[in-house]
């Protein structure tokens, strides 16, 4: 199921390459994100200097999450100790929505 929370944002912990697979967020902003359960995910945007990155997030454990990189058609990049990491809502949100809305014939 894909989980969504209101406000979600903080900032990264330290930096991040481009392979990483795992994130840190600002001490005690873990909690700000969706609790994850069996195969429950969501994503989330990071964005800073080097431009923007859409992860999907499969695990979160305090303020770690696991990520699985270059969503959305973006590219896996580096980011920096303080750069954005938010819940926002992306194109492949509304095309979930739309190829699970039901359609009724009259």
């Amino acid at each position: 199921m894909l989980l969504y929370k209101n406000n979600a944002a903080s900032t990264l912990a330290s930096g991040i390459d481009s392979d990483d697979l795992s994130l840190t967020v600002d001490t005690g902003d873990g909690t700000l994100f969706p609790a994850i359960t069996g195969s429950d995910v969501f994503f989330v945007t990071l964005s800073g200097t080097t431009g923007f990155e859409i992860v999907k997030v499969t695990a979160r454990s305090t303020d770690t999450l696991t990520i699985v990189r270059a969503q959305e058609g973006t590219t896996a990049k580096a980011f920096s100790a303080g750069d954005k990491v938010e819940m926002l809502i992306t194109a492949g949100h509304f095309e979930d929505l739309r190829d699970q809305s039901i359609r009724y014939d009259s």
